[in-house]
């Protein structure tokens, strides 16, 4: 209802002035929430498509831990590629997380990722000398083309529900290079996000074959 809404623009309101104030002490070390196993996958296959030209993508970047990682190791082995981030900036929209209710998630995960700011995550990356990240703040379903790079090497997508993450699939395999990856985080089969079920029927329609490395879909293009 209006009343619980208000309640909730309230605190995420609030917590986001408390993370912007407290920033340089909550956020001394990049704050990432991908699976060990999972960003040694990434920072691996960073590194072995170091040839492959064009940008490396991050769909879902949460509070920017994992771009942080990823591009101080970039410019240290001498990887002169760009790095962009995009994400709502403010948790899942709606529509699509009612979707995956439907299918099991739990309701109560609704808000987990609410009350981030792309001025917060901008600030963070400033704070650990990241500041050529470019991010860019939108529902990856939405963002205009004309705001996506032409060509990518990597895309790691990390949106969680079905419908962002099969939009991000079709929108961003026609501009991965031939030998680029993409990596889709959230497909175990125990997990309670339905990434697993856009990455299979994506894989279904374009006839590839399904590849799973550590809960992770994974795609190379050929």
């Amino acid at each position: 209802n209006n009343g619980e809404s208000l309640m909730l623009d309230v605190k995420f309101a609030l917590k986001r002035m408390a993370r912007n104030a407290l920033a340089p002490l909550l956020y001394r070390y990049p704050p990432f929430t991908l699976a060990p196993e999972r960003l040694y996958l990434f920072m691996h296959t960073l590194i072995e498509t170091r040839a492959i030209p064009g940008a490396v993508v991050e769909i879902g970047c949460n509070l920017g831990g994992t771009a942080i990682i990823a591009r101080k190791m970039l410019r240290r082995l001498e990887m002169d590629k760009q790095y962009i981030c995009i994400d709502t900036f403010d948790g899942f929209i709606d529509a699509q997380f009612a979707v995956d209710t439907a299918r099991g998630t739990p309701a109560s995960d609704r808000t987990l990722f609410s009350g981030n700011s792309r001025v917060l995550v901008g600030k963070i990356m400033d704070q650990h000398g990241c500041d050529d990240v470019t991010l860019i703040e939108g529902d990856v379903a939405g963002v205009p083309d004309a705001d996506l790079p032409e060509r990518c090497s990597v895309v790691l997508l990390d949106v969680d529900l079905t419908e962002p993450t099969l939009a991000a699939l079709q929108r961003f395999w026609p501009r991965l290079a031939t030998g680029g990856v993409m990596l889709v985080d959230d497909c175990g089969e125990q997990s309670s996000w339905k990434a697993r079920v856009a990455y299979t029927r994506f894989c279904k329609a374009e006839g590839l074959s399904p590849a799973f490395r550590y809960g992770m879909g994974v795609l190379v293009k050929p």
